[in-house]
């Protein structure tokens, strides 16, 4: 049999199974363009520098509930606003709280285990387990606290050793990041210059540059054995980052000592021989490490990047943190958590940037694991579905100049904090972010220190920087700059 014959009797196949599902599929489902045999609609797919813009297209069409079919079969329901996320994930939130499983990348990868992808009791358990650890965390000789104060002190005088000359500084922001993650894990920070350190943060910038709800690999898996397949590069960096995570677990067993509790690895080591064995053991110790790694180091990364471009581009909102900073710190000591009722402005520019840049302008795919009414429309069950936050946070509706860098729209006419309903960075609802604790810790304390020591000055002869949003995978990223760090 030729490759050809075999290629039109697949095709056969598929054609008769897309028409037998069809079939099958419930009445009343959300609207969506018209999908195609087998290809389902992945050529109506974005796949530019701005996934999320090209998804706003189909809300303007559809409405804020949108359905597109990738492949013969696959569902993926888009979900805009915040009146139908809310209901989505706070009202509706035993239903909606799934990770899908039919994704073939998703599957690949993580088995339905760990924190990110996992479901059910053991997950629950796990990311109680998880969250505890991280919001307590005092295990070891150093506090939390402490931990991201001294990164940020070697972070401050890696940009002081560049003498004020124009640098582009993510891959340092991305290992300072990293370190955070590096210590609460495994006790340690790792040099900036480590080449396995190094190689950690390709993969982790190869995992989020590539992988996204619509690889083809996801729908058609044959494709991921093909010599330049993007899943490929992603199933590589991350059994890179799993084989790194399997030798420091090993390192560790040979020096655990219960009474001497050292960092995360050494709790999850206490908790295996009281928890439930299903939920805390090696196979999702490894991939918490790899989860928090991953989801760690560039989400807080990539918006500290977003940070210092919006300072450097609106140099009168920079001027205006560094005042509250000298005038309630000083430059006598670092910034402090305890500064933070002191430090209004910083904390309403650090929620601005998060609002704008909106780094992760979808959330991580949610699914329903049966059919489901939701806003009028049946969501047929293991659905893949994106909530569009993006579509919250710079919603003209809610948010008046929703494209302008403007911190005061957190602050009260007396320069005091002002809460947001709508303000959802980090998602809501049972799946919401994990980290989002100590996220906003590293956000508080890198820019507060590095604005008290420093000024971020737009290189002289260069032109103003874009702020336009690059979205191709995970992540919102800004296109590259280049910064002065002048210390003041």
């Amino acid at each position: 049999m030729t490759l050809l014959e075999v290629f039109l009797i697949a095709l056969v196949v598929c054609i008769i199974l897309y028409t037998f599902v069809l079939s099958r599929s419930p009445k009343n489902l959300p609207p969506g363009p018209k999908p195609l045999p087998v290809v389902g609609n992945l050529l109506d797919f974005p796949s530019g520098r701005q996934v999320y813009k090209d998804f706003l297209k189909y809300r303007e069409k559809y409405g804020n509930v949108v359905r597109l079919v990738l492949g013969p079969f696959q569902n993926i329901i888009l979900v805009f606003g915040h009146r139908a996320i809310h209901k989505a994930l706070i009202e509706q939130g035993k239903d909606f709280k799934f990770r899908p499983t039919s994704l073939y990348v998703i599957k690949k990868l993580f088995y339905g285990k760990g924190i990110t992808f996992g479901n059910g009791d053991a997950h629950h358990k796990l990311r109680k387990f998880t969250l505890v650890a991280l919001r307590d965390f005092g295990v070891g000789k150093k506090s939390l606290e402490e931990r991201i104060q001294d990164e940020a002190h070697i972070l401050a005088d890696e940009f002081e050793s560049y003498g004020g000359q124009p640098r582009d500084i993510r891959k340092t922001l991305q290992r300072a990041v990293a370190n955070i993650i590096a210590g609460i894990i495994y006790g340690t920070r790792l040099d900036y210059g480590d080449p396995e350190f190094i190689r950690l943060i390709q993969n982790i910038d190869t995992i989020f540059s590539i992988t996204s709800a619509n690889l083809p690999e996801n729908f058609f898996p044959f494709l991921a054995h093909l010599p330049n397949s993007k899943a490929r590069k992603v199933f590589d960096a991350f059994d890179d980052m799993s084989r790194f995570a399997r030798r420091r677990i090993k390192d560790h067993r040979k020096t655990f000592d219960k009474d001497n509790i050292r960092d995360f690895v050494d709790l999850y080591l206490q908790a295996e021989e009281h928890e439930d064995e299903e939920a805390v053991n090696e196979e999702n110790m490894f991939r918490v490490i790899v989860d928090l790694f991953n989801a760690g180091t560039d989400t807080t990364s990539t918006t500290l990047a977003w940070a210092i471009l919006y300072l450097m581009t609106n140099p009168d909102v920079q001027d205006q943190c560094h005042k509250e900073i000298i005038e309630n710190i000083g430059s006598g000591r670092a910034v402090s958590l305890s500064d933070k009722e002191q430090l209004q402005y910083l904390d309403a520019t650090i929620k601005e940037t998060l609002r704008l840049a909106c780094i992760a302008p979808l959330t991580p795919p949610h699914t329903v694991l049966e059919d489901t009414q939701f806003e009028g429309y049946t969501i047929p069950k293991e659905s893949t579905i994106l909530f569009h936050l993006n579509s919250v946070l710079t919603d003209p509706n809610i948010w008046e100049t929703p494209e302008q860098f403007r911190p005061e729209r957190f602050l009260t006419e007396e320069g005091k904090k002002k809460e947001k309903e709508f303000f959802i960075p980090f998602s809501t609802g049972p799946r919401s972010c994990l980290g989002k604790h100590l996220a906003t810790m590293e956000l508080f304390l890198f820019l507060g220190n590095l604005l008290q020591r420093f000024t971020l000055k737009i290189p002289p002869g260069c032109q103003t920087p874009s702020v336009e949003r690059v979205h191709t995978g995970i992540t919102c990223q800004p296109h590259p700059y280049l910064v002065c760090v002048v210390p003041n």
